[in-house]
């Protein structure tokens, strides 16, 4: 048996998403200073928070508290909600390579986030790493909306409702989220990625 994580890479709506988290404040700061051509030491020099902490900030390995956001904000030229509204999010959303953030998702699964931002969340992408052995499973839940996974390397086991489906390099499956669901990266040697994509109905 695999080892497992215990959820979906993104929580049902109403259990515990955060609809604007550290990450996509720091990518928009980051975004913002870059499209006015400024460096960490310009930032500092203009509102006084250090280049250091502006980094931390946007690499969402610090918290920016409320005086240093408005003063960061004046700073890019910006009011403090750009920084923190979901509807400041224009209809075109990009995620470099070199912006995509890493994460741990349980034991040998890694998530990389690809749509960080989109308003309400409609629709979701990640690229998840799944080390030999690993997956995850989640059970029947509140979770209207679909799921489909493209697997782009290795081979995965998908299984819904009990059934399960072996799929190689370019095989993709949906499914209904709110039926039992798991997947697994059966290889005891090979590294398997995979896309998952979700979308929900219970957006406004």
């Amino acid at each position: 048996m695999g080892v497992f994580a215990g959820c979906d890479p993104v929580a049902p709506r109403g259990q515990g998403e955060v609809t604007l988290d550290n990450k996509e404040i720091g990518r928009r700061i980051k975004t913002a200073r870059q499209e006015r051509g400024l460096t960490l030491k310009a930032v500092e020099a203009s509102c006084g928070v250090s280049a250091t902490h502006v980094s931390e900030i946007e690499r969402a390995a610090a918290s920016p508290t409320v005086g240093a956001l408005l003063r960061i904000a004046r700073a890019l030229g910006k009011r403090p909600g750009y920084f923190l509204e979901e509807s400041e999010m224009g209809e075109v959303s990009v995620v470099t390579r070199a912006d995509r953030v890493r994460e741990s998702a349980g034991t040998g699964v890694t998530l990389e986030r690809l749509t960080a931002g989109i308003p309400g969340g409609r629709v979701q992408a990640i690229q998840i790493t799944l080390a030999p052995g690993s997956g995850r499973r989640a059970a029947a839940h509140a979770h209207p909306g679909g799921e489909a996974i493209l697997v782009l390397s290795g081979r995965l086991r998908v299984t819904v409702d009990g059934g399960g489906h072996v799929l190689a390099p370019g095989d993709a499956v949906y499914y209904d989220a709110a039926r039992p669901h798991a997947y697994v990266n059966e290889s005891p040697d090979a590294t398997a990625v995979v896309l998952w994509l979700a979308t929900r109905r219970d957006v406004d």
